[in-house]
């Protein structure tokens, strides 16, 4: 016990203003040298078999202030890490919320123009654009002409752009 003391009293200053040059942290050099003096504590029956104690116990804190030091690397790497990620997921979050909100109302805004198209208007455009049937299938299966056909989806992309540009405009 009495060597204890006598290692402890002599080397403890030394020892905490090297790790205090690494670490820059008295609080943590402290705790880093004490870490020190408990695992020597831990090991006192070996004492006798080291030769240089001054060797020995500098090797010991440089080594635990290295691996404090690649601690805080690998915690702020992945502190960075953890919040570019969480600033990604909530920009992210933000654009798919504002992306489908206007979605979703753009979709009612287009149901609703078709819906108050007129009848032979409304029924050409969900035959083009809902079945994806081309102009001269529609004249054909509604015994019209590709002319009435294009006029009529003409009217209708008109009536849709006027409601969807009224929304973007404000």
């Amino acid at each position: 016990m009495s060597d204890f003391t006598e290692i402890y009293s002599e080397h403890f200053e030394k020892l905490h203003r090297f790790a205090s040059d690494f670490i820059h942290s008295t609080e943590t050099a402290h705790d880093i040298v004490q870490d020190v003096f408990v695992e020597l504590w831990d090991n006192k029956d070996r004492i006798e078999d080291i030769r240089s104690m001054n060797a020995y116990l500098f090797r010991l804190v440089k080594n635990r202030c290295l691996d404090h030091l690649k601690h805080c690397v690998h915690q702020k790497n992945y502190e960075e890490h953890a919040q570019w990620e969480y600033n990604s997921r909530i920009e992210s979050l933000t654009m798919m919320t504002d992306d489908y909100v206007i979605a979703n109302e753009m979709s009612e805004l287009v149901k609703k123009a078709v819906g108050n198209l007129p009848p032979r208007c409304k029924e050409i455009f969900l035959l083009s654009r809902i079945k994806g049937l081309k102009h001269g299938q529609i004249a054909e299966q509604l015994n019209l002409s590709e002319n009435t056909v294009t006029a009529q989806l003409g009217i209708a992309l008109r009536r849709i752009r006027i409601v969807t540009d009224k929304y973007f405009k404000g």
